[in-house]
């Protein structure tokens, strides 16, 4: 979603080009940094202050660079509503999913094979179920707004092959995630692992679609949730 995160990654790279070769932290400060937004503005005097930081330490010292962005007043904290909020089509959706789906390949050799975020109820589906309206008496009210079809609890990550011609499509999520489909038990359970699928087929139903996204929140927020505590255990 922005290039400026890397102008400092780049100073120590070219400087430091071992220490960056061998420093494991660079991953998190991108994600963070990307997801929070801590570039965006006027960020020329942050970026001089990180490079400033890189040159006193001869090092990216997280803790530090971290520091001197807290200093300048803006926030790093990823909270559960920073990821929950996360939707279909929003710059930020992918960094998630590369953290969170870790044996998709993102660049394969030809473009069209990249994977491709695809909703779980489907559009069609969710479109279908329609409230009464008051002022008319007539069933013709959309029941789930675009912002909650679109939402992350509601998004899945597929591989081109799944999301191509005589893929998932329109597939009502009890059937996508049938244990027919699959050769074994043990594939069925890894693909909803995979996916923080929750594990009662009832909820796999559309009159279940609200109870499904309850579910799958608590999933996500558990699978992140070691990134939320890295991110208090920093501020101390």
């Amino acid at each position: 979603p922005s290039y400026l995160a890397l102008i400092p990654l780049i100073y120590y790279r070219y400087h430091y080009p071992k220490q960056f070769a061998g420093n494991p932290h660079l991953a998190e400060y991108l994600l963070r940094v990307l997801v929070t937004g801590a570039f965006s503005g006027n960020p020329d005097t942050l970026i001089d202050r990180i490079v400033d930081s890189i040159r006193e330490q001869k090092e990216f010292v997280l803790p530090e660079v971290m520091g001197v962005i807290r200093e300048a007043g803006r926030s790093l904290e990823i909270t559960p509503h920073v990821i929950l909020e996360q939707h279909y089509g929003s710059r930020e959706l992918h960094l998630f999913f590369n953290l969170w789906y870790r044996g998709f390949n993102y660049i394969p050799a030809y473009n069209g094979n990249t994977p491709s975020v695809d909703h779980i109820f489907a559009q069609s589906l969710l479109r279908g179920v329609k409230m009464v309206n008051p002022e008319t008496g007539k069933r013709n009210l959309l029941k789930y707004s675009q912002p909650v079809r679109d939402q992350i609890a509601n998004c899945m990550l597929l591989t081109a092959d799944e999301n191509g011609p005589g893929g998932k499509s329109d597939i009502p999520p009890r059937e996508w995630f049938s244990r027919s489909r699959f050769a074994s038990d043990a594939e069925h359970e890894r693909y909803l692992d995979m996916h923080l699928i929750p594990r009662d087929p009832a909820l796999w139903e559309l009159d279940r679609f609200e109870n499904f996204i309850a579910a799958r929140k608590a999933l996500i927020e558990d699978k992140f949730a070691y990134m939320l505590q890295k991110s208090e255990e920093i501020a101390v």
